[in-house]
Parts: structure tokens; sequence; C-alpha cells
């Protein structure tokens, strides 16, 4: 709305200028006594206008004084249609100055108009007065006009900043109910979400081991700064397009969508490294099991997920700190065959 306020402001220039240039050759053709001061008033009027649209500049005190100045000159000349181009400057000044002082503008506008007329006038009669009291009238519907306007951008700008900071709300709401407090990794429920429509990816499960004991031993401040760190320990490990949760208490998923098996092990390897050499406060010795998996189409996320978990229980079976890639287990032919 204060960009359609602006486009106002700009039209009522570019008005202005046709009205004077208007005035102008009237005045050439009616070829009154003072024709040619009035016409160079108006093209002076119209050029100085001209100047200010091609600068692009809005509305301003020095515009203010010098049209008003202008209208003066002309009302004085008794140019024919130059009351207009008081409406047409009180429009424009208006809308840059606000509500809170369109009364002034117009009060100052309105009268400067009306000690113009009233000196050039040369005799006083209803016809006269009739056309003072109806520019006034303009005048006065106009900046009332101004007034609702300005009022009525006003509301909807603090509209459109309300509906803004709403959606930003939301969007916050919204992260903060995917994203984990602790470690500011994906949570549960952003798993689920984001899985959903992945057809095939590696999957990583990571556990921390003997986190129980660590806590047990050094506190759960130590615990939780531990979780912190390997949170971004996988925060600045995994790839561009790859996701990061915090499954659950000390346990991690990492996704991998369109990933090689070869590649998901080397990087569930490095992960597994880096969470071993990485130097911890208070020298807390930590290392992660990874259990991995393929999900391909097919295969449900569920089904996914207990593959790694079950892989993950084999890295914790063959003395932790290790990655264990699911492999399907071997047919017992005794059994198929009757055997």
């Amino acid at each position: 709305m204060a960009g359609s306020a602006e486009y106002i402001q700009i039209l009522a220039r570019r008005a202005s200028i046709v009205f004077a240039i208007f005035i102008g050759v009237n005045a050439w053709i009616l070829n009154g006594p003072v024709w040619k001061w009035t016409v160079s008033l108006a093209m002076a009027y119209a050029i100085y206008n001209i100047a200010l649209s091609r600068r692009q500049l809005l509305p301003g005190v020095a515009e203010l004084l010098i049209n008003l100045a202008a209208c003066a000159g002309l009302t004085i000349l008794q140019a024919e249609y130059s009351s207009i181009l008081y409406q047409l400057l009180l429009l424009r000044v208006a809308l840059r100055v606000g509500r809170n002082r369109t009364g002034r503008v117009a009060g100052i506008i309105s009268s400067v108009y009306l000690v113009t007329a009233m000196a050039a006038s040369n005799a006083l009669n209803t016809t006269v007065v009739m056309q003072w009291v109806y520019n006034l009238l303009g005048f006065t519907l106009l900046t009332y006009a101004v007034t609702y306007i300005d009022t009525l951008a006003a509301q909807q700008v603090n509209d459109s900043r309300q509906m803004l900071e709403l959606i930003k709300q939301n969007d916050r709401n919204y992260r903060m109910a995917l994203t984990d407090a602790l470690t500011g990794l994906y949570n549960h429920r952003a798993y689920k979400e984001k899985i959903e429509n992945l057809s095939q990816y590696v999957l990583l499960v990571i556990d921390i081991d003997h986190f129980k004991k660590l806590n047990d031993t050094y506190g759960h401040l130590v615990g939780d700064k531990v979780l912190i760190t390997i949170g971004n320990i996988l925060k600045i490990s995994v790839r561009s397009g790859d996701l990061a949760f915090r499954y659950g208490g000390e346990e991690f998923v990492v996704v991998l969508p369109g990933t090689t098996r070869e590649v998901g092990q080397k990087i569930a390897e490095r992960l597994r490294q880096k969470v071993a050499e990485w130097t911890f406060d208070n020298g807390v010795p930590v290392t992660v099991s990874v259990g991995a998996t393929i999900k391909k189409p097919g295969i449900s996320s569920q089904t996914a997920f207990e593959q790694a978990d079950g892989a993950l229980y084999r890295a914790k079976q063959t003395g932790r700190n290790n990655v264990q890639f699911y492999s399907k287990p071997p047919v017992d032919l005794s059994v198929k065959y009757g055997m």
C-alpha cells in the first residue's frame, strides 16, 4: 500500500505537468493582456516538475514552496483553471507527509490560494465568492480523502507486518517441532517426515558406546556435552543433501539419499573414526558403534530401520567401536529341502 501511495504521488505530479501545459496553451489562445507572463510561468512550472519526475524524487518541502509560489503567481495573473494545480499539489504533498500533518499542509495551500485569489479579484460578487467556496470545498474533501487513504495504507501495512510475523512464528514453531533442542539436529518426528518420500538411501544408526556408564561416571552435564559434540561432528561431516537426526537418547541416525553401499560404508567408517579421535571435554573417552543398511524400493522404511538396528546390535556384540552393514542371513538348506 505504501507503494500505491508513492504511485499516486507520481501520477499527481505528471497530471500537474499536463494541466500546467494546458493552462499555458489556453492563455496563449485567449491572448489576454498578461498571456505572455501566464505562458512563461506555466511552462516554468511544467519544466520544473518534469525535472523532478526525471530524477524520480518524492515530494519535499522545496517542491511544496516552489510549486505553491508558481500556483500563487498563476492565480494573481488570473490564469484559467489554475486551481487544479493547488489540488494536485495538495494530493501529492499530503500523501508524502502523512495523515498527522495533512491538515497543516491543506491549511497552508488553502490559505495561499484564498489570499492570492482575493488579491487578484477586481470585484467581489456572488459568482467570485462561490468560486472560492467551491475550490475550498474541493481542498477539504481532498484532504479527507488523503487522510483516509493514508490511514488505510497504515492499517494494511500493519496487517501485512502482523501476517508476516505470524508466518515467521509458525515457521519457527514448525522448525522447533522438528529440531532436537539439545543438539540442534533433526529429531525423531523429523526423521519420519523426511524419509517419507525417499525410495532409496543408505541408513546409518549410530549409538554411543557405554553411554549409561559415562553418565554415571562423569555426570549428566558431561553426557549432554558429549551428545552436543557428536551432533556437531555429524553436522560438519555429512554431505550436502544428507540428513542427520538425533533419534532418541544416545542414538543418532544419518540418511544418505542415492548413496551406494560402498560409499555408505566409507562414510560410516569416517564418522566412527572421527568420533574416536575427537578430544572431548574432561578427556572423556567416547566411541560409537554404527549399524548400516541400504533401503531400496520395495523395502519399507521401518524394515530398513530394523535391518540397520540389527546391524548395530551386531556391532555392539563384536566389541563396539566398529561399523557393521546389514547382510541377509544365510539360507539353511537343510530346512529348505527338508534334509
